[in-house]
């Protein structure tokens, strides 16, 4: 990412796409079994909804972003404690895709 600034330009769906995008590699990743690529997309997407929670625009949205982060985090890292599959993930990430 260039620079928070940059990010911050960006409208909320936009910032939101672009994680759903890391997501999805993430995904590509864990379901080819490569923890190690799954982990550093999923780590990229997780960064990305940090800057978007950051971005004081997007004040109204911090719990959201942060529920987001969480069931990634839980679907690729950890136990799936929120039985999620690929779908149910990326649901929410592909309603921002124009």
């Amino acid at each position: 990412m260039a620079d928070l600034k940059t990010w911050w330009d960006m409208p909320v769906g936009e910032q939101i796409a672009n994680a759903g995008s890391e997501v999805a590699r993430a995904i590509r990743k864990k379901n080819k079994n490569d923890k190690l690529g799954a982990s550093e997309f999923c780590i990229h997407a997780i960064e990305m909804l940090c800057y978007a929670k950051l971005d004081p625009k997007n004040v109204n949205r911090r719990n959201e972003l942060s529920y987001a982060q969480e069931e990634i985090l839980d679907y690729i890292l950890g136990d799936n404690l929120y039985q999620n599959d690929d779908q149910s993930i990326m649901k929410w990430y592909d309603a921002f895709i124009r």
